[in-house]
């Protein structure tokens, strides 16, 4: 069913990965993670050549220190967003608990919202259409040929072409991004590994065991 852009930038990112031969074989294969304003289409992203949740977050944070917190997050039902649970697990053991991403998000209270289709996100489905023509020529014609070098030429030269060329005036003049006041993005944006201290100070993690001062 076809929906009407939100009504003011910060309302609603869609956020999604690219896995294309950005590089047409001059390099390694690159995924393309990227988030898109629905009231504007004001594109931001990066080149990686992993689709985890660390590179996920740190598109995340480059939202963020550019923009501040959305009011919502678009994306697909990857584990990265979402712990796969059954109906019969969450059943028996309720809701399952929220990914590292979705740790993230809810410390940030940015909402999320889980699509149910391709076609539900098309705005950011439709944007990677456009850059895997108009962006893989251009860094064809540049000679970009490792990931270092497509990261930088998206961010110097790409992006300020297309939010001047293809961003849209929203209906309302509104800023709905709230500023980050004292969160410390260092220690939100991060894997959580939930361990017991023991009485003598000590706690186990990857195989180690780690010393917290008694002060």
């Amino acid at each position: 069913v076809w929906r009407e852009r939100r009504a003011a930038f910060g309302e609603l990112v869609l956020m999604d990965t690219s896995d294309h031969d950005w590089l047409e074989g001059r390099g390694p294969r690159l995924y393309l993670v990227a988030m898109i304003d629905d009231a504007t289409s004001r594109l931001w992203g990066r080149f990686v050549e992993t689709d985890s949740t660390e590179e996920n977050l740190r598109t995340l944070r480059g939202w963020l220190e550019l923009y501040g917190r959305p009011l919502a997050l678009y994306t697909d039902k990857n584990s990265i967003f979402q712990t796969a649970r059954s109906a019969e697990q969450i059943d028996r053991d309720g809701p399952p608990p929220p990914t590292h991403f979705g740790a993230a998000l809810e410390e940030l209270r940015i909402e999320w919202i889980p699509a149910h289709s391709p076609q539900a996100k098309g705005r950011v489905e439709r944007s990677f259409d456009t850059l895997q023509d108009r962006l893989v020529k251009e860094m064809r014609i540049a000679g970009v040929c490792s990931s270092d070098q497509a990261d930088r030429f998206f961010h110097e030269r790409f992006l300020p072409f297309w939010n001047e060329r293809f961003t849209k005036q929203p209906r309302s003049s509104h800023n709905a991004h709230r500023p980050l006041g004292a969160l410390r993005l260092d220690s939100v944006l991060c894997k959580r590994h939930p361990r017991k201290v023991t009485s003598d100070y000590t706690l186990s993690l990857d195989g180690e065991r780690w010393l917290i001062p008694k002060a």
